[in-house]
């Protein structure tokens, strides 16, 4: 299977050739401001991001730099990413400074300008996204990570989290941050990685890494997205996220689940936003083996959403149905029998 070719969706997209730019350090140093805190988008653990202003503001992206003791980590990513192609599916690597300049490497990305999930979910001030969004929104972010793992060799990503899914122009989530990300099986005994709250409880030594490990975080951001709680938060008891809703998942008690801002409409909605809990926890099942592949995962979030946008028929159509079928069969057609989708929640 090639790059990001998971199924004809718009979630797999086509993918250009990666051409890379050089940029001089100076160039960068204007376009941001002399990387002024008027221009920093954001900080993380390994280096901050400025808005940059290029080519006469006719491009705008987003210049990374690293941090002070982060510097081999960086120069990996950057081979990482100069390696892929181009996709809508990630936040893509336009650039960077020389390998061996005299300053630290910068790189430069793609402009995320509407922010990340983590904030979509969490920030006060933006208006809270409703159910179909969000499932929208994890469709995205299974069909980026699907793409990944579809490679040969696969890619693990290893800090699968809202705040590394960055949302573009469109709306669209894309997997960003691959200061982690490694082909499999990794070159060397790296030790194991990622985000508390995200991170595989079996990921214990550098063999046990796979794409499962990756699986198990996107499960705890599909139960993030449903619950709008955050992976780990102490206001809570338990305060691990999957401790809190897996046990409920597996007793059918969904209304309790929902995100009180965002709660599926009854009928199709619920259903699907069952499936998807349903789909969460088999992510976060213990045993690597027994979790679902992405390919699997985006099939799934793909068939709730197809459901969510489907539309029943009026119910004076439905009526009518009901009455030709008794007269017909003496009993109610089934007119619209379909086969269950293998992800549909037991519980419907």
């Amino acid at each position: 299977m090639g790059l990001f070719s998971c199924g004809k969706d718009t979630t797999a997209p086509a993918t250009t050739s990666n051409k890379l730019r050089i940029f001089r350090h100076e160039e960068l140093e204007t376009a941001t401001a002399g990387f002024s805190p008027s221009s920093l988008l954001g900080r993380g653990s390994h280096g901050s991001v400025f808005l940059a202003s290029l080519d006469g503001g006719r491009l705008l992206a987003a210049a990374k730099v690293p941090s002070d003791d982060d510097y081999s980590t960086f120069d990996a990513e950057i081979a990482l990413l100069s390696s892929l192609p181009r996709s809508p599916l990630l936040v893509n690597l336009l650039g960077a400074t020389p390998a061996a300049g005299p300053t630290p490497r910068i790189a430069v990305v793609d402009l995320m300008p509407l922010g990340s999930l983590h904030d979509l979910l969490h920030h006060p001030l933006r208006s809270t996204p409703p159910w179909p969004r969000r499932l929208r929104l994890a469709l995205h972010a299974a069909a980026s990570l699907a793409a990944l793992h579809a490679l040969q060799p696969p890619v693990a990503h290893r800090d699968v989290k809202p705040s590394n899914l960055l949302l573009d122009a469109n709306g669209r989530a894309r997997l960003a941050d691959f200061s982690l990300a490694i082909r499999l099986p990794p070159p060397q005994a790296l030790p194991p990685a990622g985000t508390i709250g995200y991170l595989d409880p079996s990921y214990l030594r550098p063999t046990d890494l796979s794409t499962a490990t990756d699986v198990y975080s996107f499960g705890v951001v599909l139960l993030e997205i449903l619950t709008g709680r955050r992976a780990i938060d102490v206001e809570y008891s338990p305060p691990s996220l999957e401790d809190w809703a897996a046990p409920l998942v597996l007793a059918g008690r969904f209304a309790e689940l929902w995100d009180p801002r965002a709660r599926p409409a009854e009928g199709l909605e619920e259903e699907a936003a069952r499936d998807v809990a349903v789909l969460a926890t088999r992510c976060i099942a213990p045993a690597p083996e027994e979790r679902p592949s992405m390919e699997e995962v985006l099939e799934c979030l793909r068939e709730a959403e197809r459901r969510v946008r489907s539309k029943p028929p009026p119910a004076w159509r439905r009526l009518v149905r009901w009455v030709l079928g008794r007269a017909r069969n003496g009993k109610v057609s089934d007119v619209a029998a379909t086969q269950p989708c293998a992800c549909r929640s037991p519980f419907v």
